[in-house]
Formats: C-alpha cells, structure tokens, sequence
C-alpha cells in the first residue's frame, strides 16, 4: 500500500494570520480601560484602596488580559467569586492580594489558606475550619466578615454577629483584616433612602465589632453605583466592578449621574469591549423576496444584503432578528431575518462602497 502524504498546510504570514485568525473576535481597549480607572481614582481620591472585580472571566472580557490591563494601571487588589479564579490569578503570576467573595468549600479552604488569599466568612462553619487550618499550618487565615444589612444574600444576621466576634478573639491564627456589605437596589433607583439604610446598619454593626476589641478594621461597601453616587460609602476600599469596563449599572444609575453632575459626565465611561466580524457574501436581492429562514423578511425594493459569518452558536442574541443593527463604514445596517446558528444577514443597501471582508462591528463603535 502506497502511502499518500498529507498535503501541506501553507503558512500565512504573521500578520496575516492575526487578522484572518478567526470568523468573529473580540477587541479590547486599553486606553479606554486607562480612561475608566483615571476617571474613578479622581473621584475616590487617594484614600481607598482601589479593587477591581474580575470574577466571571472579567465579566466576559477575559480575565488575563483585564488583570493585565488592571495591574498596567496600577489597582491595589483583585475581587473575584470562586477559588479557582484567585488560583488560576495567582499562576498566571498576579500577585496583588485577592479577595474571593464567593462560596468555597470546606474542603478546599486549605488551599485558601496556604495562598494567602482573602476570604470572606459569612457562616460559622467556614470561621471553624479556617482556625483548625491555620492552627495546624501555623499560618494566618485572612478573613473579611460580611455584614448583613437588608440585602438577604450573603452576610452575617445581627443576631448571630455576637457569637462570630467572641469566636475570632479566640482564634489567634484568623486574622479579622475587614468588614463589608453589599447594596440592594443603589444602581436601580434614583433615590437612596434604602441603601443610606443600609449604610447606617453598616455603620452600626462596625461599631458593635470596633468596641468588642477589634478597633483598626478596614470597612467596603462601595460597588460601581454607590461610587458613583454616594460617596460616603468609600470608607477604606472600593470595589469597582463593571465600570472599569465603561458600562453604566443601569440606565437609572447613569441618569441620577448625570443628574448629580448638572446634566453632564452621562458618557464620562468608554467601552473598552468591542465584537467584530466580516463580510463573507454580498448578494443582490430583488424586490418581494424573502431572506433566511421562515421567510420573515421581505425586501421592499431591490437590495443589497450582506451575509455575516456569525449567529446565535457564537453568541448573537436570535431575538435581534428583524431588530438587531450592526456598524459597517461607520453606518448602520439592520439585521433582516432570523438569526442563524452561524450567520445572519443585514441589509447595505444605503451604505455605498461595502466590499467583501468589510470589518462588521457587532458591538462598539466605528467612525464617529
């Protein structure tokens, strides 16, 4: 039997490569990153100690590459939600303290411990098993206790605070470094009577653990929106989340902002995410045809329609069928029937000049 050698793959140049590396990708900013942490580090001043949060692969934009961004711009700390995200920081070579806010198992608490990362303690159980760990590994378990002032997630009920601060003066190996809370509804509202609530049960809470003997303590409460707009919840760090990537918690946060500011600062964040895609087809449709699946289209006059090498598998929302507008040549182009696994179809007709392998921002910007 003859063997028949595989035929060769050619090699593209470098460049090449890069920008033919795949159908659809994802561009991140660094100076619009830059921009959002000048912004916040303006308006926190120097006191707190400035935490990114980067759990959930940095709210989908990549954890390494935004920890990478992060530490470029000089954060003091990391905030994540598992230990598998403060491990895989730490291997990749972060080495910033870390903060885990989420639930880790008893059984992997060890782990915890041996890294020095910090943790948040919330129930008995995890306070017990920190102590027996760091007792035997004769090393210090740092935790932050997380106060529960009326958002019913997470955090220690009033009636059981006392029993935590008699445990941690008996635990000589758990180092109590800080306190915190989170906010319910301060990025959903415009007024802030429930969240000043929950700063004064906060507040009350500290001083109850303050006079049990525990007096230098280091107090977070501030998330995006309460940076935003309450600055008396700064305290000694705060933790920004989505707007380092330059997006607003809600439509009602940036509108008390703007209100705030006297009608200004409404675009003060910029995207640092963008989504793109090219042009794999133009073809000319005539008038009173249909385009794509189900026939939900139909052209009102003869037209020019692009197909994109993208769809819902890659993550394109289907119900942006028939709604949906991408940027192509700096102009809008809307999306003209349903949503395919891997394409969709939009309609250039207006927009003159558009070549195959024009760039197709999904989301983002292009031109002005």
């Amino acid at each position: 039997m003859m063997n028949v050698p595989e035929p060769a793959v050619p090699k593209m140049p470098p460049a090449v490569e890069r920008k033919y590396l795949s159908n659809t990708w994802v561009e991140l900013s660094a100076s619009a990153y830059a921009g959002n942490i000048r912004y916040f580090r303006r308006m926190t001043g120097k006191r707190p100690e400035f935490s990114v949060v980067i759990n959930a692969n940095a709210y989908g934009h990549g954890w390494q590459s935004i920890a990478r961004l992060a530490v470029k711009n000089q954060v003091d700390s990391f905030c994540v939600h598992s230990l598998d995200e403060a491990l895989r920081l730490r291997r990749a070579g972060f080495h910033q303290n870390i903060l885990i806010m989420g639930h880790v198992p008893l059984g992997r608490l060890e782990a915890v411990v041996e890294a020095g990362f910090r943790i948040v303690v919330y129930n008995r159980e995890t306070l017990e098993q920190l102590h027996h760990i760091a007792e035997n590994s004769f090393r210090l378990a740092r935790v932050h206790l997380k106060l529960e002032t009326g958002t019913y997630r997470q955090g220690i009920d009033l009636e059981d605070l006392d029993w935590f601060i008699r445990r941690l003066k008996h635990t000589p190996r758990v180092l109590l470094e800080a306190v915190y809370t989170h906010f319910a509804d301060i990025g959903d509202g415009i007024g802030q009577d429930y969240a000043e609530y929950q700063r004064y049960s906060f507040q009350q809470q500290v001083r109850m653990i303050q006079k049990a003997g525990f007096p230098i303590l280091k107090k977070h409460a501030a998330c995006t929106a309460a940076i935003l707009l309450f600055p008396e919840t700064h305290f000694d760090l705060i933790r920004l989340g989505i707007g380092q990537y330059g997006l607003w918690p809600s439509a009602e946060t940036r509108q008390a902002y703007r209100e705030k500011n006297g009608g200004k600062a409404g675009d003060a964040l910029k995207p640092v995410l963008s989504w793109k895609t090219r042009i794999s087809q133009i073809k000319t449709v005539p008038a009173d045809n249909t385009v794509g699946y189900g026939r939900t289209f139909t052209t009102a006059r003869d037209s020019r329609i692009a197909v994109l090498p993208v769809g819902y598998a890659d993550g394109y929302d289907r119900q942006l069928s028939n709604r949906g507008q991408v940027l192509i040549r700096g102009r809008r182009a809307p999306v003209c029937g349903r949503i395919c696994m891997n394409l969709m179809m939009v309609d250039v007709t207006d927009i003159h000049n558009v070549s195959l392998e024009d760039e197709v921002v999904l989301i983002g910007r292009q031109g002005r």
